[in-house]
C-alpha cells in the first residue's frame, strides 16, 4: 500500500494560499494570495539553489585547501632539499661561459693526448648543455642541478 508522503510546509502554505484564493473568487484580494503563493514558492527554490551552492562552495574549499596543504608540504620537503646543497642557483651566462671554457679545455686536452681530462671536460659540457635544452629560454638566474660539478 502506497501511503503519500507528508506535505511540506511549503506545499502546506501554498496549497492553503491557492484554496483561500479561490475562495475569495475575484478581485485583488485573490490576485494578491496567488501572486504571494507564487513568490514564496520562488523564494524558496531560490534559497534551495543558494544552499545547494554554499554545499558545492564548502566542498571545493576543502579541496583547496588539502591541495594546498599538499602543495606546502612539497614545498617545505623541496626547500630541506635545496638547503642539504644538492642544487645551486647560478646566472645562465656564467653557466654558458662554463660550458664554452669546458669546450675549449677539451679540444686543449685532446691536441695534448690527455683521454681522461678530455672525457671529464666533454662530460662537463655536455651536462650543460643539457642544462641549458631542458629548461625554458634562459633568465636572469638559472638552477642548475649539480651540474656545475666536473
Amino acid at each position: 500500500m502506497n501511503i503519500p508522503p507528508e506535505p511540506t510546509d511549503l506545499e502546506e502554505i501554498t496549497r492553503f494560499l491557492h484554496r483561500f484564493a479561490d475562495l475569495m473568487s475575484n478581485g485583488s484580494n485573490a490576485e494578491n494570495l496567488l501572486r504571494a503563493a507564487k513568490l514564496l514558492e520562488a523564494s524558496v527554490k531560490r534559497a534551495s539553489a543558494a544552499e545547494d551552492l554554499l554545499r558545492q562552495e564548502r566542498t571545493d574549499r576543502a579541496s583547496l585547501e588539502s591541495a594546498i596543504a599538499d602543495l606546502k608540504a612539497r614545498l617545505v620537503a623541496i626547500q630541506g632539499g635545496l638547503s642539504q646543497g644538492t642544487h645551486i642557483s647560478v646566472p645562465a651566462s656564467i653557466l654558458r661561459l662554463a660550458a664554452s671554457q669546458f669546450e675549449s679545455l677539451a679540444a686543449a686536452f685532446e691536441k695534448s693526448g690527455n683521454v681522461v681530462s678530455r672525457a671529464m671536460c666533454e662530460a662537463s659540457a655536455s651536462t650543460l648543455a643539457r642544462v641549458f635544452e631542458a629548461d625554458p629560454p634562459p633568465t636572469p638566474a638559472a638552477t642548475a642541478r649539480g651540474a656545475a660539478a666536473g
